[in-house]
């Protein structure tokens, strides 16, 4: 089966809740040069990704190259998506790669997406339709097959609606000189929008007969130029003016599947987000470790309490034989503790802490990751192993990080020590001076905090 699937106007959360249904189940995608690389993200890791798009003056897939590769891609897989940025039957050749594949014995679906033409317009402030003073809109594109330039300009100059041009990056003077001369008045608005929905989008407002002598060079493709009068309502309704922190990219980082709670970032402060999980938990331990040998148990994460039961369950210790005091680190390892009906005595907020309060290290076992150090006795019941990601081809406003393993493995990639981490607890603020990083914010000990930490630096 071959999903034809749109993927709207590059904004994470204009992405239809059925083609992120769609490429969590992808077997393959072929997705075009438009999409957000972030959208990929929501693969399986075995998924295979192409990037089949076309980008003017440059290399580019061949459409019969992408014809044939669909039909090969059907045959060798059960899920494939073809995903077109916008809407595939909007400027992006989705009937006729779908009316292909059908001729080829292939079975397939449309599944829409928001196109621009609505959706990034509408995130930029310019409404295509409005009571009195437009009731519909029309769509141009200002590129052919043939080269030549198919658009009616008499037509265009005597339309009192919206007008929409798609693909007119190097043709603005052109469009704009053509409407003048045959008679639309100099006054008429117009707009031009650059990379519309992106952290880095630009809007430009004014009239046909001033845009004649403004520096464009700035803007270029994906370009929208909108002609009419819904223009002047740009500055008041723009989306991006009310967001406080809008074009901020921040990089989370973890090493569990643990989600960070930044579901809203976007819609309610305009923090475009990057999710990765640089490295997983490998539960393995020393079989000869003893718990009977210490008074106090320590657990230093949530790993540590996963890896610590199956030890005893392992060597076949019940829990309810402990008698040793048991101690956390941090809430969410109490938490994940009375997940496994067991509750502790004590929670500290970092292995600082730990250490200035408790006077009888020798009775203590500090149940940890292999990598972690300590000078307290211990357990190492895991080990974190460095998973495949890749890092966003966007510079990034800010890391959030929740362990020294996560900057080592971020250090490896060459990451700006520039950028401002926001990391909990002092093994991370160490981890981070030690790695040359400038900008340290250390927050307590819950991705939640990080999170709020990071919302407050932007707003200032």
């Amino acid at each position: 089966m071959i999903w034809f699937v749109g993927a709207g106007c590059y904004h994470p959360d204009m992405l239809t809740i059925g083609a992120k249904k769609l490429l969590e189940q992808a077997d393959c995608v072929l997705y075009d040069h438009l999409v957000n690389l972030e959208f990929l993200e929501y693969t399986k890791e075995e998924c295979e990704c192409i990037c089949v798009g076309k980008r003017g003056h440059h290399p580019s897939f061949l459409q019969e190259d992408i014809l044939t590769l669909l039909v090969e891609k059907d045959q060798e897989y059960s899920q494939v998506v073809r995903l077109k940025g916008g809407d595939p039957f909007l400027f992006a050749r989705g009937s006729e790669e779908m009316r292909y594949v059908l001729e080829h014995g292939c079975d397939c679906q449309y599944v829409p997406g928001i196109s621009s033409a609505i959706g990034a317009l509408g995130y930029a402030g310019i409404p295509v339709t409005q009571r009195h003073t437009a009731t519909g809109f029309i769509v141009h594109t200002m590129h052919y097959q043939d080269g030549k330039d198919h658009l009616n300009y008499n037509a265009i100059a005597q339309e009192k609606n919206t007008q929409i041009f798609f693909m007119g990056s190097h043709k603005i003077k052109h469009l704009v000189q053509e409407c003048l001369q045959h008679g639309m008045k100099e006054d008429t608005p117009i707009a031009l929008g650059s990379h519309l929905s992106y952290p880095h989008q630009k809007v430009l407002c004014s009239t046909l007969k001033e845009i004649l002598h403004q520096d464009l060079t700035s803007f270029d493709a994906p370009l929208l130029i909108v002609i009419g009068d819904v223009v002047k309502e740009q500055s008041l309704l723009n989306n991006a003016s009310r967001l406080s922190c809008f074009s901020k990219q921040v990089l989370f980082c973890s090493v569990d599947t643990t989600s960070w709670p930044i579901d809203d970032l976007l819609l309610k402060k305009g923090i475009f987000t990057h999710t990765r999980q640089v490295a997983q938990p490998i539960y393995e331990y020393n079989k000869d470790w003893n718990p009977e040998n210490y008074d106090i148990l320590v657990f230093s994460s949530r790993h540590a309490v996963k890896g610590f039961f199956r030890a005893l369950k392992e060597k076949r210790i019940d829990v309810r034989n402990l008698s040793q005091k048991l101690y956390c680190i941090g809430q969410k390892t109490k938490e994940e503790l009375e997940e496994k009906g067991v509750f502790c005595q004590r929670v500290f907020s970092c292995y600082q802490e730990l250490m200035e309060q408790v006077k009888e290290p020798e009775r203590i076992c500090y149940i940890k990751a292999k990598e972690v150090e300590t000078k307290l006795p211990s357990f190492s019941c895991y080990r974190m192993e460095e998973k495949k990601f890749h890092l966003p081809s966007q510079p990034f406003d800010a890391i959030a990080v929740t362990c020294p393993q996560a900057l080592e493995i971020l250090d490896k990639r060459d990451v700006d020590k520039h950028i401002p981490v926001f990391c909990f607890g002092h093994k991370s603020k160490d981890k981070a001076k030690e790695l040359g990083f400038s900008s340290i914010h250390v927050c307590p000990s819950s991705k939640e905090a990080i999170v709020q930490e990071i919302v407050s630096y932007f707003e200032g």
